[in-house]
């Protein structure tokens, strides 16, 4: 073989995974960064050659700048962002030589020498702008725009959010359906299942007064011993609002002792809840995916969400809903899932069966596809 076509033969395709956010990620954004990275490792095709910014590994200690309630810690991060986004980050890939480089968290360097994919998750920005502090969404959204050029190619994470970025955007968008390992079912957990849960950051979209209102008609109709669990950073972008309403409502309808509010939770402890968890309840307004949906399913917790159209695509046939911002309804549905064990069990085998479809494996060929 001519020596000038074997090597042509052996040279890998190079692309480049900016992690740098994950320095100050929240949960989603943070879940995907770690099935990307342990995906790419585990199944990234031998023929093209990954090169990862920053080792998460070494990061996942380092909390410093996640939400934090300091607007001008928030505000170094930013300048810190933009530096590495516009300066750093066009460098590191002119020095590897790059042929492409995916960006997970929205923002792409304005100048780069080589195709760039960019993962835009949903259109929450655009579409609930006074969810978001407004010189900070201001700011974040033109940065998203210029980042998006014309040898820029879209991804999102589902079927809804590729349709509500169509009008944003004039991009390509293809959308790949993220996986989630990080939970497990164990069968060393001593199962208490004496709560209802939902992990997520305290934000308006999240409704969480609305589950907080069923779970009081629940207590005040039943006898059930069943607590809720709210898990998750009760600031979002240093606004405690949400919290401090939620917080209000539990003070003021003597439920105190009924409701616990452990926080931000690590890997190792969100294994914990979703395993003894009763049920998983999922009351949100909206979503770009929903990736604790399928945590739940994997560690055969029954889920219980709101009946809007992301949770039907990602949920299908293998969850209950109950209808958007309807605590009654909620209500009703906590109350069969009670009273019924058979439909617990159906829930349980359904779910097993749909999250597997959305493993490491099938989201590592969705983004090799592309390049």
């Amino acid at each position: 073989m001519n020596p000038d076509i074997q090597n042509l033969n052996l040279k890998k395709t190079k692309v480049y995974i900016d992690v740098f956010y994950y320095k100050t990620a929240l949960s989603g954004i943070k879940t995907y960064i770690e099935e990307l990275v342990q995906g790419l490792n585990k199944y990234g095709r031998k023929d093209v050659e990954y090169i990862f910014s920053h080792d998460i590994e070494k990061l996942k200690n380092k909390q410093f700048f996640i939400n934090s309630k300091y607007r001008l810690v928030r505000w170094a991060f930013q300048l810190r962002y933009l530096i590495w986004k516009q300066v750093i980050l066009p460098i590191k890939l002119l020095s590897n030589s790059a042929d492409v480089l995916i960006c997970p968290d929205y923002v792409a360097p304005i100048f780069s020498p080589c195709r760039k994919i960019v993962v835009v998750h949903d259109n929450l920005f655009w579409k609930y702008p006074f969810n978001y502090p407004v010189l900070w969404r201001n700011y974040f959204t033109k940065l998203i725009k210029l980042g998006v050029s014309r040898n820029c190619e879209l991804v999102t994470t589902s079927i809804y959010s590729k349709n509500g970025l169509k009008n944003i955007f004039n991009n390509k968008i293809s959308y790949i359906y993220q996986s989630s390992e990080r939970v497990f079912y164990s069968d060393e957990i001593n199962r208490s299942k004496d709560y209802i849960l939902h992990i997520g950051t305290f934000e308006k979209r999240k409704d969480l007064l609305t589950l907080v209102k069923a779970f009081k008609l629940f207590k005040d109709n039943t006898k059930s011993n069943l607590k809720l669990v709210l898990a998750g950073s009760k600031n979002f972008n240093g606004n405690k609002q949400v919290y401090r309403e939620v917080k209000r409502y539990i003070s003021k309808n003597n439920l105190i002792s009924f409701v616990i509010m452990p926080g931000y939770i690590n890997k190792k402890q969100a294994i914990y809840y979703f395993n003894n968890a009763f049920t998983y309840v999922f009351p949100s307004i909206d979503e770009g995916f929903g990736i604790p949906l399928i945590e739940a399913m994997r560690a055969r917790t029954p889920v219980i969400c709101s009946d809007i159209e992301i949770f039907k695509e990602i949920g299908y046939n293998s969850v209950i809903y109950f209808k958007k911002q309807d605590y009654y309804d909620l209500y009703n549905q906590l109350k069969l899932i009670c009273k019924d064990k058979t439909i617990v069990e159906r829930l349980v085998s359904k779910g097993i069966k749909r999250a597997d479809l959305f493993n490491q494996k099938n989201f590592i060929k969705g983004f090799e596809k592309l390049y």
